[in-house]
């Protein structure tokens, strides 16, 4: 279950809502338009995908002979020991299960774009000791790929830049609303608490961390602005700048969206 007070110490997690391309730009082959910083291409999101499944089929292959081995073994003991022993089946590899999607990708790519811009912006860099490894591993990420890379890096910015932004600057009541309804949705709030006695049990810091993720939200949008991001329909996403994590995985609290200016009907796109 999550708790309210935890909310303060949540490292963002982010995502970005765009709509899609314009007609005059739009091509299959791309998968976001991001101005100055240069378009990011199918071919690019796939080959982070593919680096993934590649890395999880040798750790499957790996495990299945390992195991196969070790069966055989046992089974040459058993026999050694005059015992009839009928060999078992070889144990064959599981299909890898990449943790993410082609989307989530793209979401990595282009978030790690934004949040390096921010970082340099307000002069926040990652520590020397990010622990890559560790982190991967909690996320059953492949330690040495990109995608853990990208999504670690991003993860450690995004809650150092809220950090950076945090002042006595009060939240809206209606991002406070937003972050009721994610936490209730997800059995964050207390049964039969409502709005009002949750908002008033809120502490500085959770007050202080809405606010803060608020200002990055729209940081994050004048920075796409800046860029005129714009993504191919299909991997359509949120930005989400303040999540905290639970047993089932993150919940977005708070996310970015955009202009309607960005959004394109899908039915214009040629």
């Amino acid at each position: 279950m999550l708790r309210a007070r935890r909310l303060a110490s949540a490292v963002v997690v982010a995502s970005l809502a765009v709509g899609g391309l314009s007609a005059c730009r739009s091509e299959s082959s791309v998968a976001a338009y991001m101005g100055s910083a240069g378009d990011i291409t199918e071919k690019q999101v796939d080959k982070v995908w593919t680096e993934a499944y590649d890395a999880l089929s040798k750790q499957s292959e790996a495990a299945a002979a390992e195991a196969e081995t070790a069966q055989r073994e046992t089974e040459k003991k058993r026999a050694d020991a005059g015992e009839k022993v009928t060999p078992s089946p070889t144990i064959t590899a599981e299909r890898a299960q990449v943790p993410f999607t082609r989307t989530e990708v793209l979401q990595a790519l282009v978030g790690h774009e934004i949040y390096g811009r921010l970082a340099a912006k307000h002069s926040v860099s990652l520590p020397a000791d990010v622990p890559y490894a560790e982190f991967a591993a909690q996320k059953k990420l492949p330690a040495d790929s990109t995608y853990a890379k990208l999504y670690i890096e991003n993860y450690y910015l995004r809650g150092l830049l809220t950090q950076s932004l945090v002042s006595a600057t009060a939240p809206t009541e209606e991002d406070m609303r937003l972050v009721y309804d994610q936490l209730g949705a997800n059995g964050g709030v207390e049964p039969g608490q409502d709005f009002a006695t949750w908002r008033a049990a809120q502490g500085q810091q959770n007050l202080q961390a809405v606010a803060a993720a608020a200002k990055l939200r729209e940081e994050v949008r004048a920075t796409a602005d800046e860029l005129q991001v714009k993504l191919n329909p299909r991997y359509a996403f949120d930005l989400t700048v303040l999540g905290v994590e639970a047993e089932a995985g993150a919940v977005d609290l708070l996310t970015a969206d955009f202009d309607d200016r960005w959004a394109v009907p899908v039915d214009d796109l040629s």
